[in-house]
């Protein structure tokens, strides 16, 4: 699809307005010369968008079948043709109905993508009888790398982290610089264990600027043992069990292959590359499996932002040679205003009942611009061509509405936010020491002041989640046992966190209410209210977009727009590839009290 350009703009807007007033034969006539099918308008509104809201079953059913247009597809705010239609039941009953037969799935049988929403970047999935396990990266953020519980694919549930150890955490992420730390995790099973292995990325003065970690339990929930580091340069590591038990990892570039110990614990071989990808444009994230007497290498091309993609090769010997997939790339996005992008990074599970599905990531941006959440996780079925290959999706890209994968155990769009918000969990920067925060319960959070900002990588009295969505609100009430501890060099409220390098405060010093957005080593604007602070005081956000107001016990101190440092393309330095958090923090030598309401 396109935004109509200058040239096209009138037999467009002509089209829009005769589909939205219900006249087919204009529409027809328009289609057939003059209007190009593929053409939006300026919020990603196809023609089907319109005709939807015109109320013609007959037009609808034109454009769905002659012209190829998809109920599914969605515009800048994720609104399908089929979510109008639902939501105009008096109107568009009769064009609900039709596209429930034509999609193959009634409104209330569908999820939506992405499955995991905010920063949830490079899945990786397992199956074991009938439960689901994923795991996301966590860079620098502890308890490090989540590990997700789903009995249907799209309902998650944070179960456990792969490292939960707090003085092995401040070792081995205390002095990292944001966006390092654990990257792109696979989890395995085997012989009655989960395997979890990732990237540890250090900082560029390291004498190994990327190592390789490996960790394991009896239980997907963990504890997990005390993780091994092996010092193999390279990133994105997963791990293969051969028919004949021998064990063995890949890691980039292309996908290199080593054989390691059946607990992961030792490297038995060098690296060695067995497939290089299909486009040679920095390929990564490998992922082997082996059906019907070939490996699949799976691998992610293109870079992570636009025009990331996966593609996969196949052998019948395990080191290769690997022929190149001719339905390469099988998932990336081509359409260049579609709300989903950045598709790519995936790896594909085989349901207990015998189908395949596949996790993958994405971003959506805000203008088209500002990937504020961080990368995301998507869902799609994967199915097997004739000849032997993997196609997702139908080779369509991603989807934005898509039959679950177990309808019998649908749930409700209310339900299925509920769990969005209910996998997002705390963490913090690096570590967690308790002489900082000592306790939280889910609700109640106490912060003693570690006396240092959020600006320094020493910073331990800050604890936040990720940001869920696009638009949203968040609130805290906040206790100080006394004012007069916030004065001088320590304050204390809430946070919009991207990492040391910007974030945004909004707090108390004890005499003033604030806000203050840090980037790149400087406060760069500040709001700042004097008069009466309270013991017990209430801090709320609300964000739409790139917009954010700022209310102190329910009275707008700000209203900022073009709130941009907090996501990646908010500044170029370092390593930012994470996502917006919010949450709570003290700094200096006070201390707090916090309830999320």
């Amino acid at each position: 699809m396109n935004l109509f350009t200058k040239k096209t703009e009138q037999a467009a807007k002509k089209a829009y307005a005769a589909a939205q007033a219900g006249d087919y034969l204009a529409v027809k006539k328009l289609t057939d010369h003059g209007f190009c099918i593929g053409d939006c308008d300026e919020d990603g509104n196809s023609l089907l968008h319109f005709a939807v809201q015109g109320g013609s079953l007959e037009m609808v059913q034109y454009l769905v079948e002659k012209c190829n247009m998809d109920p599914t597809w969605a515009n800048h705010q994720m609104e399908t043709p089929y979510d109008l239609a639902h939501n105009h039941p008096q109107k568009c009953a009769e064009i609900e109905a039709y596209f429930a037969k034509w999609c193959g799935f009634t409104y209330e049988e569908c999820y939506r993508n992405p499955v995991g929403r905010g920063m949830h970047a490079d899945p990786s999935i397992i199956c074991v009888g009938d439960d689901y396990y994923m795991v996301n990266s966590s860079f620098v953020y502890f308890p490090c790398i989540p590990i997700s519980h789903s009995k249907d694919l799209v309902h998650w549930e944070v179960i456990g982290h792969a490292v939960t150890d707090e003085a092995w955490a401040k070792e081995h992420l205390g002095h990292l610089q944001g966006g390092r730390g654990f990257w792109a995790p696979d989890i395995s099973y085997h012989n009655g264990r989960f395997y979890i292995c990732a990237t540890l990325r250090n900082n560029d003065d390291a004498e190994y600027i990327q190592t390789q970690m490996v960790t394991s339990s009896q239980t997907p929930e963990g504890p997990y043992d005390t993780p091994v580091i092996h010092n193999v340069l390279g990133i994105d590591p997963s791990i293969f069990t051969d028919d004949d038990g021998r064990r063995y990892m890949l890691i980039n570039r292309g996908a290199r292959m080593m054989e390691i110990s059946e607990d992961g614990k030792e490297i038995l071989s060098e690296p060695e590359m067995i497939w290089y990808g299909h486009s040679g444009r920095a390929p990564e994230g490998p992922h082997l499996l082996k059906k019907d007497g070939y490996y699949y290498c799976f691998l992610a091309e293109g870079g992570t932002g636009i025009g990331h993609r996966i593609a996969v090769g196949r052998s019948k010997n395990l080191w290769g040679p690997y022929e190149d997939c001719p339905y390469n790339p099988i998932m990336t996005q081509l359409d260049a205003i579609a709300p989903i992008q950045c598709c790519g990074h995936g790896k594909p599970v085989r349901l207990s009942d015998g189908r395949w599905y596949i996790v993958y990531l994405c971003s959506r941006y805000l203008e088209d611009k500002w990937g504020m959440l961080g990368r995301e996780t998507c869902l799609d079925r994967m199915e097997w061509t004739p000849d032997g290959w993997p196609i997702v999706n139908r080779g369509k890209g991603p989807s934005y509405m898509a039959k679950l994968p177990f309808p019998d155990n649908k749930e409700e769009e209310d339900s299925l936010r509920t769990v969005y918000h209910s996998q997002i969990v705390y963490y913090t920067p690096r570590t967690r020491d308790y002489k900082y925060i000592p306790e939280w319960d889910g609700k109640h959070i106490t912060i003693n002041g570690c006396g240092q900002d959020l600006c320094t990588q020493e910073c331990r009295s800050v604890l936040v989640k990720n940001q869920p969505d696009f638009a949203f609100t968040f609130a805290y009430t906040m206790h100080i046992s006394d004012e007069n501890s916030l004065e001088g060099q320590s304050d204390a409220g809430v946070t919009l966190y991207y990492d040391e390098n910007t974030y945004i405060k909004f707090g108390t010093d004890g005499t003033s209410v604030f806000v203050k957005e840090y980037v790149d080593n400087r406060y760069v604007r500040e709001v700042k209210k004097e008069g009466t602070v309270t013991k017990d005081c209430q801090f709320k956000v609300v964000t739409d977009g790139l917009h954010r107001e700022f209310y102190y016990n329910e009275e707008l101190i700000a209203a900022w727009d073009d709130v941009t440092s907090i996501c990646s393309e908010g500044l170029v330095k370092g390593k930012r590839f994470t996502g917006a958090t919010y949450g709570v923090y003290v700094n200096g030598c006070g201390s707090a009290e916090f309830e999320e309401i």
